[in-house]
């Protein structure tokens, strides 16, 4: 069934103005776990991540559009010390990814945000904060005049830096040729980062990690992934 508008009114951080998909389709039985799962793991806009439930003593990561939540999933299962932070402005995903964290006995080392990562960075999370962050497959938009949209530019990249710890991580994957080469060249000059593959350089698939929905699509139509992977090795001038 499509989403209601008192749905979507009651669950969507709509007050933010974003690019893409705002409706969809979600079953009876998704609907009605987001209903009754979301106020307990949700991080809405105007709340810290310190003030989400989180133990201190464990580390924090991120994944930044998780889609119908696979790959969230997948991190909790092989983590199982890892407390993950969900950002998905798709509605519907964030209905599914409920579901399955649910189902997979997660669901209480998980929040899940519907507000843009640049908002849940700069204003929900504390500098050198946390262990990682992964970007699985973002949107690329690729016609030249919208490469402003992409997710990953300059300002973001040093926003990201300043909430990792140092050791910390950022993985991300794509299969769009063009998209690879233009987050590599973003990423390798930032301050504060090394490519784990050398500069210029991917990194090769990792073999216990699961092919998300559109890696699979991309397999379909003859492209390969491509996968970056950068650590944090010192702290720079920190934004506020």
């Amino acid at each position: 069934m499509r989403l209601s508008r008192l749905f979507r009114e009651n669950h969507g951080q709509h007050e933010m103005r974003t690019h893409g998909r705002k409706n969809g389709f979600v079953t009876q039985g998704q609907e009605q776990r987001l209903t009754h799962c979301l106020p307990k793991i949700g991080l809405p806009v105007g709340k810290h991540l310190d003030d989400s439930g989180f133990s201190p003593s464990l580390p924090v990561v991120m994944e930044i559009g998780f889609g119908n939540g696979d790959f969230l999933v997948h991190l909790a299962k092989t983590h199982v010390t890892w407390q993950l932070l969900g950002i998905e402005i798709y509605l519907p995903g964030v209905a599914k990814a409920v579901g399955r964290l649910d189902d997979a006995g997660v669901l209480p080392r998980c929040r899940i945000s519907q507000t843009p990562a640049q908002v849940v960075l700069s204003q929900q999370i504390s500098a050198e904060h946390l262990h990682g962050i992964y970007i699985n497959h973002p949107d690329p938009w690729p016609k030249k005049r919208h490469h402003k949209r992409r997710l990953i530019q300059q300002d973001f990249a040093t926003l990201m830096v300043s909430r990792l710890k140092v050791g910390g991580f950022i993985r991300l994957a794509t299969d769009k040729p063009d998209l690879a080469i233009w987050m590599q060249k973003i990423l390798d000059h930032t301050a504060g980062l090394e490519n784990t593959a050398g500069v210029g350089g991917f990194i090769v698939r990792d073999d216990d990690r699961p092919f998300t929905k559109f890696e699979q699509r991309g397999l379909k139509e003859g492209r390969d992934s491509e996968f970056l992977h950068y650590i944090k090795v010192k702290n720079v001038q920190q934004l506020p």
